[in-house]
């Protein structure tokens, strides 16, 4: 029971270890930015696609507006005197309209152009931030990895002890201990305390108690871990 309960106490201090190193702030923040990085990325997507289309909208409106200016100029250069005068209304009505539509035609395009500008403005802004939160990115994971390395020779060399450690247990005992970690549970033997289990502090029955007694272990019908005698 001695060497199963030593296991156990390295394999807490092991969990420790590599908890204390996944949960670190740095480890925390690289998560962080590396989520915004993402974020951003396509953000700057979506503005460089809505940019192009922006951009093909304002080709075709500027296209129709060169056509209709052309329609205008070309009527405003007829000869009044070669056009009939039944006819010289529906030229005007004609030279209107198509005012009307430049109008309009021009209108668009200055709020496409708007459009424009503000999505690469915004453009310029996200891929400015996704170079910081790279920078930053960078910093975080290079002091992550720094402390990484100043705890990997206390990780092996308690991993080195539990290999050890592994050949003086009884393998069924090592097989259980660790399929039951494998279940989540963890850690896998706790002490009896005062009627109590000391891992969930469920209430043990006397009967229970009694085969504790006798056979030194018992499994917690709550928990299910394996308390022991101390």
């Amino acid at each position: 029971m001695s060497n199963i309960l030593e296991y156990q106490k390295l394999d807490i201090e092991l969990n420790k270890l590599k908890k204390s190193n996944l949960n670190s702030a740095e480890k925390n923040n690289m998560n962080k930015l590396k989520g915004y990085i993402v974020d951003a990325h396509d953000k700057g997507m979506n503005l460089e696609n809505n940019a192009k289309s922006l951009l093909e909208d304002y080709e075709n409106l500027k296209n129709q507006y060169n056509i209709n200016f052309k329609k205008v100029q070309n009527l405003i250069s007829k000869d009044l005197n070669q056009i009939k005068l039944d006819e010289i209304d529906e030229l005007l009505s004609t030279i209107n309209a198509l005012s009307s539509e430049l109008f309009l035609l021009e209108r668009n395009i200055n709020i496409i152009i708007t459009k424009i500008k503000n999505s690469l403005k915004d453009f310029e802004i996200t891929k400015n931030n996704i170079i910081k939160a790279r920078t930053k990115y960078n910093e975080f994971k290079n002091s992550y990895e720094k402390g990484l390395k100043d705890i990997e020779p206390k990780i092996k060399m308690i991993e080195s002890k539990m290999k050890e450690l592994e050949k003086t247990i009884e393998p069924n005992l090592l097989s259980k201990y660790k399929s039951i970690k494998a279940d989540k549970i963890f850690p896998v033997y706790v002490s009896f305390d005062n009627g109590h289990c000391s891992g969930c502090r469920v209430e043990i029955p006397t009967a229970r108690v009694n085969k504790l007694k006798q056979e030194g272990t018992i499994v917690c019908e709550q928990c299910h871990r394996i308390i022991y005698l101390k």
